[in-house]
């Protein structure tokens, strides 16, 4: 039997009702087997990343195996010539549509959209500076964060995310160069940042969990 709701003559949805109600048990559920495995392995997550595609995927299969690759280059970029400890940081995917909805009343606006999608990532991180000084590579920053770094006056943060985000724009060719290509935020309240993530299932727009790449993040 089909997944999508019937629709009637009239316009409206015949299951639209238990369709929400489903959604919003499944995303209460979700949430809170995230948080719990938050708290039960330990993720120290620090960053919030967001990525938006020149060109998008519109199947989310490509996207997981885009999501295989963004991870491969991330790991590289921390974890340079193939050495990665077991203590290696992990990582988070969850895919999201453009034009999704946001609640019940917008449900009658829904058109269908161009299904193209865009990626959340929640993040740990290395130590900063055990990083740059134990990892002989190139990295590529702005030249005043040069001069803030020989002024002392700079935050590590800003040092990562500056340096990973032009290495992955080099990288990843989808990206684009762009400043909204890539936005990254420290996570501060991982509850909230886990229920963002999440807010797919209240849109119906995925199948299931799809919007949780199961097979790219590291839930172990």
């Amino acid at each position: 039997m089909s997944n999508h709701p019937v629709i009637l003559s009239c316009g409206e949805s015949a299951d639209f009702s238990a369709n929400i109600r489903n959604s919003q048990s499944k995303r209460w559920s979700t949430e809170y087997w995230l948080r719990n495995l938050v708290v039960e392995k330990d993720f120290k997550f620090k960053y919030f990343i967001t990525f938006s595609f020149y060109k998008a995927q519109a199947h989310i299969i490509n996207q997981y195996l885009e999501n295989r690759f963004i991870k491969k280059v991330i790991l590289d970029f921390f974890y340079p010539n193939g050495r990665k400890p077991k203590d290696r940081m992990r990582i988070w995917f969850f895919n999201e549509k453009e034009g999704m909805f946001k609640n019940v009343d917008d449900f009658e606006k829904e058109k269908l959209n161009d299904g193209k999608l865009h990626l959340h990532i929640l993040m740990e991180c290395v130590d900063g500076l055990s990083w740059l000084m134990k990892n002989n590579r190139k990295i590529t920053i702005k030249k005043s964060t040069i001069f803030d770094m020989i002024a002392g006056d700079y935050v590590m943060d800003d040092v990562i995310i500056e340096a990973l985000t032009n290495h992955l724009q080099a990288h990843i060719r989808r990206l684009g160069k762009s400043k909204q290509s890539m936005v990254s935020e420290l996570i501060k309240n991982i509850d909230k940042r886990v229920h963002y993530c999440n807010k797919s299932l209240d849109s119906l727009n995925f199948n299931k969990w799809e919007h949780i790449d199961l097979e790219n993040s590291d839930l172990e």
